[in-house]
């Protein structure tokens, strides 16, 4: 079957049955980059069935985080080394059979095949038979983002965030302490107070860019010696069946993403400036020290990142030019601009900013109303078009008296004699 080539796919969707068989707990073990790249592979694989599924290392390396350094050889090594790990997850079953009685062993791993092209370095993968049910025709799944998982460190935060995903639009899941520690794969030496923190301090902050007002609650149970700890609850504001898990603008995506962390009334301000350095790639304490060094320039941006040469319009020099947001994007910016002004938080920058986007989006207003009427407009003429050429369809009728010479009759005048 040959190669099925299609744009890059951003949205990770699968199977629920994925986040409870063991046999797929070594992909949470996997090193950060392998991981990163078997997760940009699901991302393709979904809804293709068995086709054979390629993608360039340029793709690769701009999608799971690459330094730009990287060399094109390198990324064809770790996408070999990847497939090589998971030669480990196998689906493994006996079958009788019926004629001979004999029992048959089958193993099969999750990619029935991988080739990596020496020359131009492109990947090729093809799901095996046994694991279509992951990435095809689902019913019930969990949906996140590969831009979004690819800026967790944490293997335990990483595992806790596809876990809680399956749970986006409830807004709540409560583990057991017995289960939280089987499903994200805590050593038994561990104590609570190593959870804590190991575990729950690094989930807390790298998580709460992802959800809003992300929360972390010790259940305890009353006993006759004290209190027990019994479960951890997580807690988010839900989020709506539609809502997009990516907006396809790295600077429209890290504006929710810093608004969902310094809005958040559940973390310290320590927590939030250690939660901006873990999104931003900071070593801890940078946050802090930048905003003990000097003012802010910008509530979405830390100073240290408006050092890009190239500079727009906008003060904030992650903002693209005005004429590269659509209508709708600068909406979604607005929209986080002002829910930050109502509690006094903007920079005379972002200020100066939000006035800049309030400008595009109206502009865009009109050019949208324009296309509006415009889509209207031909819409009325195709329909007017195609009603036209049904009964010239319907009176092109032909009676034929069934003798022979006699001429036939049409309702349909010929366009000639117009």
């Amino acid at each position: 079957m040959p190669a099925k080539k299609r744009p890059i796919q951003k949205i990770i969707k699968i199977d629920n049955r994925f986040n409870d068989d063991p046999i797929f707990e070594p992909i949470d073990s996997l090193p950060e980059i392998n991981s990163n790249i078997f997760w940009l592979i699901a991302a393709q694989v979904k809804d293709q069935g068995n086709n054979l599924i390629t993608l360039s290392p340029e793709q690769i390396k701009r999608e799971v985080g690459y330094n730009s350094h990287i060399s094109n050889k390198q990324i064809a090594k770790n996408v070999d080394d990847t497939f090589s790990k998971l030669l480990t997850i196998q689906l493994s079953k006996e079958d009788i059979d019926e004629k001979t009685g004999h029992i048959t062993k089958t193993r099969e791993n999750i990619f029935q095949k991988s080739i990596v092209d020496t020359d131009t370095l492109e990947t090729s993968v093809e799901v095996s038979n046994s694991f279509l049910y992951l990435f095809n025709h689902l019913e019930h799944w969990t949906r996140f983002s590969i831009t979004q998982y690819v800026r967790l460190h944490s293997n335990y935060s990483r595992k806790l965030f596809r876990l809680l995903k399956q749970w986006r639009t409830t807004g709540k899941k409560e583990y057991t302490i017995e289960e939280f520690r089987k499903r994200l794969q805590i050593p038994k030496s561990y104590r609570p107070t190593d959870i804590d923190r190991r575990v729950l301090t690094i989930c807390k902050e790298e998580l709460s860019a992802n959800f809003q007002n992300f929360k972390i609650t010790k259940n305890y149970r009353k006993g006759v010696r004290g209190r027990k700890l019994e479960s951890y609850i997580f807690t988010w504001v839900p989020e709506q069946k539609n809502q997009q898990d990516i907006y396809y603008d790295s600077s429209i995506e890290d504006t929710n993403s810093v608004y969902y962390i310094k809005s958040n009334p559940f973390l310290t301000e320590k927590e939030k400036f250690r939660a901006l350095d873990r999104f931003f790639g900071f070593t801890l304490g940078t946050s802090l020290k930048e905003y003990k060094d000097g003012h802010m320039r910008s509530y979405f941006l830390p100073n240290k990142l408006h050092n890009r040469k190239k500079r727009t319009v906008f003060h904030r020099t992650d903002l693209k030019s005005l004429s590269q947001y659509k209508h709708v994007q600068f909406g979604q910016l607005i929209d986080v601009y002002k829910q930050v002004g109502e509690k006094g938080f903007l920079t005379q920058e972002d200020k100066e900013d939000l006035a800049l986007l309030e400008m595009g989006f109206a502009k865009t207003e009109k050019d949208r109303e324009k296309d509006q009427e415009e889509a209207k407009e031909r819409l009325k003429r195709l329909e007017s078009q195609t009603k036209d050429l049904q009964a010239r369809a319907d009176s092109n009728v032909t009676l034929d008296f069934g003798q022979s010479g006699v001429e036939t009759m049409s309702f349909f005048d010929d366009e000639s004699n117009e």
